[in-house]
């Protein structure tokens, strides 16, 4: 089949599942569950799959499902992986939809939702076109990418085997990015999103005697002031570093200097010996001031999800098949990577992978991500799933 005409019957196939996948975000975005308590959403999602006749596997690291859609008799026929996180936030919805969320302090204020029912419209097309391609596909609905991830887990319990994979694909929908453009970046795409957890130990007393107290307080403010020379110091500024302090506790009212503070923070980074010699810089700082005014600390550094890095190969071909099904004029590379972070990272440390972004954000608009009026366009459902698919078709024909 040429080119051009199969990528028009893939956008009529995605035309023609739209209305279904839309009724299937709706139903998501209503029963909306937290991390690797995705039960009702887990379920559906392995019901879909089998109707469509795939290898249903589930309750993996939890609640993970892999459908696997073996279309070649070939024994060395190429796997893709296709990924969709399914976990919902804590977050109470402030949203006038008819879809709204039926769960008190619980909503899709991220996305998932969008990429869970994209995924099931991606294999529903890919199954009705099977004849058009030769390789095997494997969709994989994970758990828990909001909090400590279940790529790592899933990997680990033989997802990317049997077949083996050879490479992956997974898209986020995104709200800085227009509605429907497709936006992508070889090398680095996403941050690891690292964390810390400081109690400084020092000595409460009177206010009126500071003197006879180690006061945790300034010896904090300090330690937050000095931990922004590391970026601006201690790493290269070509390279990008973020060390965020969000969380500063201490005492109770004003005239008592307290035992001790706490301190939560974040730090991001897009190459892993940046990411080391933060981490080390870091500690150093703490250890130095705490030394220099005679107070002992606790000191929990917390590595999270790898940074994502997206292969070329993989990058090139994503970027290709956007244009064939969306026009080259909804097609974007990115110039700079997000300092946010995805487990989808764990997928490219063992195979080839692509992860990419789907615009939601109307005309002159930015939509916030885990915010309680996070919404998005069902719109774009019909041109992820176009995407999906021709990125596949590509895939099995490079």
């Amino acid at each position: 089949m040429k080119e051009q005409n199969l990528s028009q019957k893939i956008k009529e196939k995605a035309a023609a599942v739209e209305e279904r996948i839309i009724e299937l975000r709706h139903q998501i975005h209503q029963n909306p569950e937290l991390s690797f308590a995705e039960k009702e959403t887990a379920a559906l999602a392995a019901a879909e799959m089998k109707r469509l006749g795939f290898e249903v596997r589930e309750n993996i690291f939890g609640t993970g499902v892999t459908a696997t859609f073996r279309n070649s008799s070939n024994t060395n026929a190429k796997t893709l992986l296709i990924r969709a996180d399914m976990d919902a936030l804590p977050v109470e919805e402030n949203n006038k939809l008819e879809f709204k969320s039926k769960k008190e302090g619980v909503m899709h204020a991220c996305g998932h939702d969008g990429h869970t029912a994209i995924l099931i419209g991606t294999a529903m097309v890919l199954k009705e076109m099977a004849a058009d391609f030769n390789g095997n596909l494997k969709f994989l609905f994970q758990p828990g990418e909001e909090t400590s991830g279940g790529a790592e887990g899933m990997i680990k319990e033989g997802v990317l085997k049997n077949p083996d994979v050879d490479a992956a694909l997974g898209l986020h929908l995104w709200g800085s990015t227009p509605e429907g453009v497709v936006e992508y970046k070889s090398g680095p795409f996403m941050a690891s999103p690292d964390r810390f957890d400081l109690k400084i130990i020092g000595r409460g007393g009177h206010a009126a005697r500071p003197q006879n107290t180690i006061d945790p307080i300034p010896i904090g403010a300090e330690i937050i002031s000095a931990l922004q020379t590391i970026v601006s110091r201690r790493i290269d500024p070509l390279e990008s570093a973020v060390i965020s302090v969000c969380n500063f506790e201490a005492g109770s009212t004003h005239n008592v200097i307290p035992d001790q503070a706490v301190l939560k923070a974040t730090v991001r980074s897009l190459k892993s010996e940046v990411r080391e010699e933060l981490a080390a810089s870091i500690e150093k700082v703490i250890k130095n001031i705490c030394n220099i005014y005679g107070a002992d600390y606790d000191f929990n550094y917390i590595f999270g999800y790898p940074p994502v890095v997206n292969n070329l190969g993989m990058t090139e071909i994503l970027a290709e098949a956007a244009a064939k099904v969306l026009g080259e004029n909804r097609v974007r590379e990115k110039e700079k990577a997000e300092m946010g972070g995805e487990d989808f990272s764990y997928f490219g440390l063992k195979v080839p992978s692509v992860f990419y972004y789907l615009g939601i954000a109307p005309e002159d608009e930015i939509i916030n991500h885990h915010q309680s009026d996070f919404k998005f366009n069902d719109s774009v459902l019909k041109d992820g799933v176009a995407v999906m698919a021709q990125t596949a078709f590509d895939f099995f024909s490079s």
